[in-house]
């Protein structure tokens, strides 16, 4: 008399696991902060020290030749001071992003026009020592 041998298959169920890798997925997206970067080209200078972004701060960009942008549009030096007191609020940050050719005058002029404007606070933009 033959006895019927019954196999029982073993497997992993990897429902669970996919459900977990979701969740950690849609998690990780909700809370990471998307940091706006324009799209004006420059070389930022190096320095040691480092400090994170704040979330109300508006860019200025000086490029190597010493155009200014701010939100991407270009701006003469005359008209910076007028722009900013449109877009800056009560307790917003001012990033200066100047190429590390810029003359010093002009970084100087840039940071006058910011605090005329009534910034808050005035932060030079710099890349960390080694990158």
């Amino acid at each position: 008399m033959d006895i019927p041998v019954r196999t029982k298959s073993t497997g992993l169920n990897l429902t669970p696991l996919i459900d977990i890798v979701f969740l950690l997925l849609v998690f990780f997206l909700l809370t990471t902060q998307f940091i706006e970067e324009d799209g004006i080209g420059v070389k930022l200078p190096s320095s040691n020290s480092v400090t994170t972004r704040d979330r109300d701060e508006v860019a200025i960009a000086i490029t190597k030749k010493g155009d200014l942008f701010v939100k991407g549009q270009r701006l003469p030096l005359a008209s910076l001071t007028a722009k900013l007191e449109q877009v800056l609020g009560a307790d917003t940050t001012v990033v200066v992003r100047g190429d590390r050719e810029v003359a010093l005058q002009t970084l100087v002029s840039v940071m006058e026009k910011a605090k005329e404007a009534g910034a808050a606070r005035l932060v030079v933009a710099t890349l960390q020592e080694g990158n």
